[in-house]
């Protein structure tokens, strides 16, 4: 099978390897759509994220779906041809966090795509059955990919908690900050503001029930968050670019006692608060890490048409053109919100089987 294994920064080299045989407990999935997150970015430009290094070639990938095409021993609980998305954090289910239903947090955690452990960019995968999430008929590869980015931004509302009514701010408008805004949707937030510097996204964030999208480059932001809000500012800011600045508006929009939700990655492994200000305004600063517990909900979302996640990826790639996605997303051509790969070279336009 084909094998796309990232050497160091910028280096990728298609391999041929062996198809991985699924043990007791596993399943064997033909991959078919991948999506391309933030983190794949980190390691393709960097070779890193923070203190996780990349020390030996790596397959990339978490964002997965495809189909089941062996079971192993014991799996009574999917068929070979259910279509699944594909939960890519393994925990120990040993922990104390994994025991308190914290499985996000488990140390020993294995995740897709995470030196050491191998992700998705190649043609099969064996994984346990239980992480093999089945999805209706109706999902396509690509909206079946995009369960995991959802389940991101489901679970950064959740630890948000909202109150019915309360008004928003979601920083950065890629395929995590669009889940937070659909997630926010659907808990019956009240105004939802979001901010991007890329026109595609702002207008695709409106078209998914956003009340105003602001370019940062162009317009004080805590002014007009100022006139938006009637000079109160808003309840909750939902940081999901991953840069200092926007982590620096976050804090300067929200109102005193308000939340800021850190869920964006940033390039140097450190984020920057304004201090003076977190500090009046006694602020509640709430860390995301991946989700937990709600890529279930994520697939109901998608389908009972509450969400749409198909209008994260639109921009189509062969696992040949890997690279090609990367540089595409590091860029935001095109307005891009999520380059898909598609691994199966067989894989029908229509995204099925």
């Amino acid at each position: 099978m084909r094998a796309l294994r990232l050497h160091g920064p910028r280096d990728l080299r298609m391999h041929d390897e062996p198809v991985p045989q699924p043990g007791p407990g596993e399943v064997q999935i033909q991959i078919k759509s991948v999506g391309i997150c933030a983190s794949d970015l980190h390691y393709y430009r960097d070779g890193r994220i923070g203190s996780t290094a990349i020390t030996a070639p790596i397959v990339m990938g978490h964002e997965a779906s495809g189909v089941i095409t062996a079971l192993g021993a014991g799996v009574d609980s999917l068929r070979v041809g259910d279509r699944v998305a594909i939960e890519p954090a393994k925990p120990c289910g040993k922990c104390v966090y994994c025991k308190s239903g914290h499985f996000n947090v488990c140390r020993d955690v294995q995740f897709f795509g995470t030196p050491p452990v191998d992700g998705c960019l190649r043609d099969y995968i064996a994984w346990p059955a239980k992480l093999a999430l089945k999805v209706p008929d109706a999902l396509t590869f690509d909206e079946a990919a995009m369960v995991e980015p959802l389940a991101v931004g489901v679970y950064a509302v959740e630890l948000a908690s909202p109150v019915a009514g309360n008004t928003i701010m979601i920083l950065g408008s890629g395929a995590i900050g669009l889940s937070v805004l659909q997630a926010a949707k659907v808990a019956g937030v009240g105004k939802i503001i979001v901010t991007d510097p890329v026109p595609e996204r702002r207008k695709l964030a409106l078209e998914l029930g956003a009340d105003a999208a602001l370019d940062p480059g162009t317009i004080d932001i805590e002014q007009e968050v100022e006139r938006l809000t009637d000079c109160r500012g808003v309840d909750t800011a939902f940081e999901c670019a991953g840069v200092p600045e926007t982590l620096i508006d976050a804090g300067r929009v929200v109102h005193p006692l308000g939340k800021v939700v850190v869920v964006g990655i940033p390039d140097e492994d450190k984020y920057f608060f304004e201090a003076s200000n977190a500090r009046r305004k006694q602020l509640f600063v709430i860390f995301v890490r991946r989700s937990n517990l709600t890529a279930e909900r994520s697939i109901e979302l998608i389908a009972g048409g509450k969400v749409d996640v198909k209008c994260y990826g639109a921009h189509n790639f062969t696992l040949e053109s890997t690279a090609d996605a990367m540089e595409s997303a590091i860029t935001k051509a095109d307005g891009i919100i999520r380059a898909i790969v598609k691994s199966n070279r067989n894989a029908h336009k229509n995204n099925t089987i």
